[in-house]
């Protein structure tokens, strides 16, 4: 069984529906092509995750390490995708597309590759509440839109648990290659 190894969380706000998740060694953005269907993308020192809509409220985000792969948690979750990361200084920390920093780095384990699994909650309520009249009464709505990331080095995926087959939770092209659509649960 797996261990949970650390967690941090955040509520950034995104830009152009983007929210970052960047490692220690971070050097530059990857520029993934983006469509409606696309929850989340991986490159080097990247993940992107991608907001039901484009601005205006400020999802609530955790990002989980784990030594194997993570269980598998379909309960509140409306939609689930995941990607390849390419760690070469084994942390991550939540970002702003700006790059300020909302948590400090925590440790992932070593420098690799690592399987990215991310669910999402609150898409369809988002996108509901989005332009009524009350959006930005006093403050942006906070918490509605969440993300849970998963990561966890690739190497030990080939201890597969019976829920989730290696084979369908891992991204075939290499990181920051094409974007994976979300399974719709």
């Amino acid at each position: 069984m797996a261990i949970l190894l650390a967690s941090i969380d955040a509520t950034p706000t995104p830009g152009r529906r983007m929210m970052t998740i960047i490692g220690g060694d971070f050097d530059s953005f990857g520029h993934p092509e983006t469509n409606a269907a696309v929850l989340c993308w991986a490159g080097t020192e990247q993940i992107q995750l991608f907001s039901e809509i484009s601005d205006g409220h400020r999802p609530h985000v955790t990002v989980e390490a784990w030594d194997g792969p993570a269980p598998t948690d379909t309960g509140e979750w409306e939609t689930h995708g995941h990607a390849e990361l390419h760690s070469t200084s084994g942390t991550l920390g939540i970002s702003i597309f700006d790059e300020k920093m909302l948590t400090p780095f925590m440790p992932i384990g070593a420098p690799g590759t690592y399987l990215v699994d991310v669910h999402a909650a609150g898409r369809r309520q988002i996108r509901g509440l989005y332009g009524k009249p009350a959006w930005f009464a006093d403050e942006l709505p906070t918490g509605i839109e969440r993300f849970l990331v998963r990561v966890w080095p690739k190497h030990s995926a080939t201890s597969t648990s019976p829920d989730r087959p290696h084979g369908t939770a891992t991204n075939p092209r290499p990181p920051g290659g094409p974007l994976v659509a979300p399974d719709h649960g």
